[in-house]
């Protein structure tokens, strides 16, 4: 049973992700539409923001952890990034928009492992599963809501409303952090981080993340495949609406399975669920056929959020859980964020066949990785799958 606690951050995450998805696909449309930029650069621009806040994920953890508080930093990050989203439209060129989008986005991650430590902070150990995977669907559901309201809003009054959304979503998630979020101090944490468990820390991080290369890829890419295969705004918001919807949909259950299963077992299904995924978008002729594969994409995701995060939080220190997630971040969010601009460079020598290709190969490399980690360092050592 997910406790009250995890229930207002999932609530706090349902209303963040409103902008966080919608930026994801349709800042790089308005890029190459509005502000007439290549793919290959509207990609970068995307990789160089969230690249520059997973490089910040440690430090910012530990900051969190040395000072025992969690919501400062989710008010912190919210409120820091509005003013360069808004900015956004109003910038001369594509140059200094994409500059605004990338330090807001810095900023903005500012509060992602605090976050993700929060929940454990709060969490029962045999229910940190569950608890990421409500997490893991309110920020889906959020999205939803988001996509449709953003499509809408795009198609009828044009790209500017895209970041007055996103200006009044954020308003909207700070007063709820305000009233509803507990303020729950946690121990404060030491100087330094131990390293017995930084090293499979870092190696699991890096096995479970080279499938994200792919991942960053496809999801920064597909909005541009859809509309070069026909669809309107509203349409590319239909195709991230069913993948997310899948998400909220099976997050809690994706999560149990975790729990029950073991992080091992989540891991592998989930990351052939992902290469499934790739392969459809390869293969899909129209762009009705990317519907069904973004619903595979997330689905994967699903399974793979709460097994990677509920890994990380059994090995970390209570009084280093958040930098300790800063780190996974660090690795997980760097290697996402060089995806759409490994996708840029596939692309511009190969097409799209060559993008979705290299997807397909990061996701069976991660897989072969995640067996070899498992069977050749973890095995007698530490914490094996539960």
């Amino acid at each position: 049973m997910v406790q009250r606690a995890v229930v207002s951050l999932a609530l706090y995450s349902l209303l963040s992700s409103n902008r966080s998805g919608v930026f994801l696909v349709f800042f790089p449309i308005y890029l190459v539409t509005v502000r007439h930029a290549t793919v290959a650069v509207s990609l970068a621009f995307l990789s160089a923001g969230y690249l520059g806040g997973s490089l910040i994920g440690p430090l910012a953890g530990r900051w969190s952890d040395r000072i025992g508080q969690r919501r400062p930093f989710l008010l912190g990050a919210e409120a820091g990034a509005i003013p360069f989203y808004l900015s956004i439209p109003f910038m001369p060129g594509y140059f200094y928009s994409g500059i605004a989008f990338v330090a807001g986005t810095v900023i903005l991650t500012v509060g992602s492992p605090a976050l993700t430590a929060y929940v454990s902070d709060v969490s029962r150990e045999r229910e940190r599963g569950i608890s990421y995977g409500a997490l893991s669907a309110s920020r889906a559901a959020g999205s939803v809501l988001g996509f449709l309201l953003v499509g809408w809003l795009i198609d009828t009054f044009g790209f500017t409303f895209l970041f007055y959304f996103a200006g009044a979503a954020m308003v909207g998630t700070i007063i709820f952090v305000v009233l509803a979020v507990p303020d729950a101090p946690v121990v404060p944490g030491g100087t330094g981080a131990r390293t017995g468990t930084i090293i499979p820390l870092l190696l699991f991080s890096v096995v479970v993340s080279i499938r994200t290369l792919g991942s960053g890829a496809v999801g920064s890419f597909y909005g541009i495949w859809a509309t070069t295969l026909g669809a309107s705004s509203f349409g590319v918001s239909l195709i991230a609406v069913a993948g997310l919807a899948t998400t909220a949909m099976v997050g809690i259950q994706a999560g149990r399975m975790v729990d029950s299963h073991g992080e091992l077992a989540s891991l592998f299904a989930g990351t052939l669920v992902s290469i499934l995924a790739f392969t459809v978008f390869l293969l899909a002729p129209t762009w009705y056929v990317l519907i069904p594969a973004q619903v595979v994409r997330q689905l994967g995701f699903a399974i793979l959020s709460p097994a990677m995060l509920v890994w990380v939080s059994r090995i970390a220190p209570a009084d280093r859980r958040a930098e300790y997630m800063g780190v996974f971040t660090l690795v997980n969010s760097s290697l996402w964020s060089i995806g759409p601009l490994m996708g840029g460079v596939a692309y511009q020598f190969g097409g799209a066949e060559s993008l979705f290709l290299s997807a397909i190969a990061s996701g069976v490399i991660s897989l072969g990785a995640i067996y070899l980690f498992y069977s050749r360092y973890l095995k007698g050592r530490h914490a094996s799958p539960s």
